[in-house]
């Protein structure tokens, strides 16, 4: 009786080994074209998707009457209506078109202030933009945006067909949620290919909390040693 145990352990152990080799030597052989399948690998395996991150740079051509440089109501509410189309955020930059200011009555530079000011009031950032075709009683206003989108592959059809996956690949679709759920989350897609640097601290705010902590600790002390004596 042991000698037929110890048989049938050496059987089963030559089995785990030859199935061992057949894994890592060959892959399956497709029975249509007799060649031998895609196997998975750490190459082929990975289940990540890229985010796309592109910069568009909408545009909205203000217009002004002749040889005036007020902004009107209509074009006021053009601006407004061109910043909610775009869903322009609270502090996004805003570049206005830099006109010369060589012009005698000084209307051009009345049209610029008269834009950015209004932009600064909404609470947009102003930054001149420099360029070679200028338009004629209009200055134009460029809204810059980054838009995050993901990887192409996650728009598809998820289905598979039904039958048996030899390769042992991940789906397609695998890390689309993933990839989906921080293209929405993130504030600033800009951050995702030109992340900010570390900015300074002011040390002012914390200090003064310190020192008033202090105070009333020096000043609480001195009232209960007063009062025990």
């Amino acid at each position: 009786m042991m000698k037929l145990w110890k048989n049938t352990q050496n059987l089963a152990g030559i089995g785990l080994v030859a199935s061992a080799m057949a894994l890592s030597g060959c892959g399956a052989i497709d029975p249509e074209t007799g060649e031998e399948r895609l196997r998975a690998n750490p190459y082929n395996s990975q289940m990540s998707k890229k985010i796309h991150v592109d910069r568009l740079t909408p545009v909205l051509v203000v217009n002004f009457k002749q040889a005036q440089g007020e902004l009107s109501d209509m074009e006021k509410g053009r601006i407004l209506g061109f910043m909610d189309a775009q869903k322009a955020p609270y502090g996004s930059e805003m570049q206005v078109e830099l006109p010369e200011f060589d012009d005698p009555e000084r209307v051009n530079e009345a049209r610029y202030g008269a834009i950015g000011a209004f932009l600064e009031d909404l609470g947009f950032v102003v930054t001149p933009k420099v360029v070679k075709d200028g338009l004629q009683n209009s200055l134009r206003v460029y809204h810059i945006k980054y838009v995050a989108t993901v990887d192409p592959s996650c728009n598809g059809n998820w289905t598979e067909p039904d039958g048996n996956r030899f390769e042992n690949l991940p789906l397609p679709h695998m890390g689309c949620a993933t990839a989906s759920a921080l293209a929405r989350m993130v504030v600033k897609p800009k951050d995702l290919v030109e992340p900010e640097g570390i900015r300074g601290t002011d040390g002012e705010r914390a200090a003064l909390s310190i020192s008033n902590y202090r105070k009333r600790g020096t000043t609480s002390t001195g009232g209960s040693s007063s009062e025990g004596n």
